[in-house]
Formats: structure tokens, sequence, C-alpha cells
């Protein structure tokens, strides 16, 4: 995952490399302003890298949430909850490519450090 923190008048914003956008986009929405959240994230990757780590960790967020396993990171809008049943059009999809991202543990943990590098 390639990333990229810009700071202007004390603000820092992320972006991510195509596929990872929601990262960003969580960052910017979520983190930017909530620097417990990073530490918080950081604190549940450590727990999710213990032996026998089988449950799911969850913060909730007001547009993205953040879900972190003992595999992976999964960062998802919070309007992705579209009904399976509903029908589109033939040709039609939902397009959800800049709402969800999934990631490694080590890749989430590298975009977190990172900005509290950029940020010192």
């Amino acid at each position: 995952m390639d990333f990229r923190f810009t700071g202007h008048a004390g603000a820092v914003t992320a972006k991510c490399s195509m596929g990872h956008e929601a990262v960003a986009n969580w960052f910017n929405s979520e983190a930017s302003d909530n620097p417990q959240l990073i530490l918080t994230a950081l604190s549940h990757l450590q727990t999710a890298r213990k032996p026998h780590f089988t449950e799911e960790i969850c913060e909730i967020g007001r547009e993205y949430s953040l879900f972190i396993n003992a595999d992976e990171v999964m960062i998802k809008a919070n309007h992705l909850a579209v009904d399976d049943e509903t029908e589109l059009e033939d040709d039609f999809h939902y397009y959800d490519e800049e709402s969800i991202a999934f990631c490694g543990l080590e890749d989430f943990e590298r975009f977190l450090q990172s900005y509290l590098a950029f940020k010192s």
C-alpha cells in the first residue's frame, strides 16, 4: 500500500494508492481530528498479533469503521449496508471501490507510524 501525507495550516490529510482509498478516507474523516484513535488502532494491532487471537476488533466511526482481526485490517464506509435483494438495472452495479479496503496488519501499522513521524 502506497500513501502520502500532506499538511496545510496544521491539518494533515492522507492519500493512498488505488484500492486503498478507503484507508485515506478513514484517516481524513475519523482519525485526523482524533489523535487518540491512532493510538487506539496501534494498540488493537498489538492485541490482534497475540497468539490464538480469534476475535474481531471494531472501531465504529461517523463515516468509516475499522475492523481488525488476526490476519488483516478492513476499513469500510458505514453507508455500505446495501440490501442484496435490491435489483439494479442490467449492466449496473454498486461502486464501492473507494468505500472499502483491506490491508495487512504490518501495512496498516506502517501507515499509522508514518503519520506519527510526519506529524512530529
